[in-house]
Order: C-alpha cells, then sequence, then structure tokens
C-alpha cells in the first residue's frame, strides 16, 4: 500500500492517516522497499521480525550480520525461538535474495555501518519494551472497559434512572450491546 500510494504522489505525511500508522513507519518501511527488501517488509508486517532489527539488517552484509548473529548467541545474548526466527529470515534473504517475487523496487546505497550483536540486542530490546508496553496499554484499556460495562449494568437496574431514559426516549440499545451487557462481557 505504501509503494502504490508513494507511486501515485502522495507523501509520508499524507500516507501515514491513511493506513493508520506512524509518519515515521511509513519512512522506515519506504526505506525498505527502496533497497528492494521485500522479505525483510514481509517478515516486519507479519510480526516476526521487528522493523529496527530489520533497518539494520537491510543496512548491513550478510557476513556482518551472520558475525553479530554468532556472537550474540555465543554471549547467550539471544538465544531460542527469537535466534531461530531471525536466523531463518536471513536465511531465506540469503539464499533466496531480497525479493518475494520479480518487481523490482528503486534502490539506493547508503553508507552501511559494521552491525554487531550489540545492535541486534539493543534493537531486540527496544522492540520488546514497545511490546511490554502495549500490552500494558491493553491491559488498561481492558480494565476501563469492564469498569464501564459494569457501571452501565448498574445504572440501567437502577429504577430511577431507567424511568428518566424511558421519559427522554433514550431507553432502547443496539441489541448486540444488550447482549453484552447482560452476559457481562466487554464492549
Amino acid at each position: 500500500d505504501i509503494s502504490t500510494l508513494r507511486g501515485r504522489g502522495y507523501s509520508d505525511r499524507e500516507i501515514a492517516p491513511k493506513i493508520g500508522v506512524s509518519v515515521e513507519y511509513i519512512h522506515m518501511i519506504g526505506t525498505l522497499l527502496e533497497k528492494g527488501e521485500e522479505r525483510l517488509v514481509t517478515a516486519v508486517e507479519s510480526g516476526i521480525l521487528p522493523l529496527n532489527m530489520a533497518i539494520e539488517i537491510a543496512k548491513s552484509s550478510d557476513e556482518d550480520v551472520q558475525q553479530a548473529l554468532t556472537l550474540a548467541y555465543t554471549e547467550k545474548k539471544l538465544r531460542g525461538k527469537k535466534l531461530v526466527a531471525v536466523r531463518r529470515i536471513i536465511e531465506q534473504r540469503r539464499r533466496r535474495g531480497k525479493h518475494m517475487h520479480d518487481s523490482r523496487f528503486g534502490r539506493r546505497d547508503g553508507a552501511k555501518r559494521p552491525l554487531t550483536s550489540e545492535s541486534i540486542i539493543r534493537v531486540y530490546r527496544q522492540e520488546a519494551d514497545r511490546q511490554k508496553l502495549l500490552v500494558k496499554k491493553a491491559e488498561v484499556t481492558q480494565s476501563r472497559l469492564l469498569f464501564i460495562v459494569e457501571a452501565i449494568r448498574e445504572l440501567r437496574d437502577d429504577e430511577n434512572f431507567a424511568n428518566l431514559l424511558k421519559a427522554e426516549s433514550l431507553d432502547s440499545m443496539p441489541a448486540f450491546l444488550e447482549q453484552r451487557i447482560a452476559d457481562g462481557m466487554a464492549i
């Protein structure tokens, strides 16, 4: 979508609200697309690889990436499923190329920094912290929704409030909301 909208002349600032992401996300995905990194973009979109890590991999040579992963493993900084997922993506990228299919995107060669195990770990931890924050926000939202559902249920059970709603012709509610409140589920 980003590539298509850019092709139609939209700027990153115009694209971001259209697809519901930040301008920075658009810029980073655009950078990967310009470098032809379709495999990395697919890995980011499917949630396998953090976007920051994909950018670091795209900037580095295959040897640098492999050395950094090996060092991260030997130093016990990246283990288990995390390491396996990153290795699989990098290996597919090395064997099959950056592209998922024959369409080519424009390339721009920039200055390359060496990829180290520390930079992989740093990027991974940043992404893990971002996801932990997202989980906390979801928990807060869930608790607020439960509070709202309970408040609506109590108000509906209050006879005086129910009479007031009837008098104002506000006593009907969409069926799916009525059912969820009756079942005690969050809206």
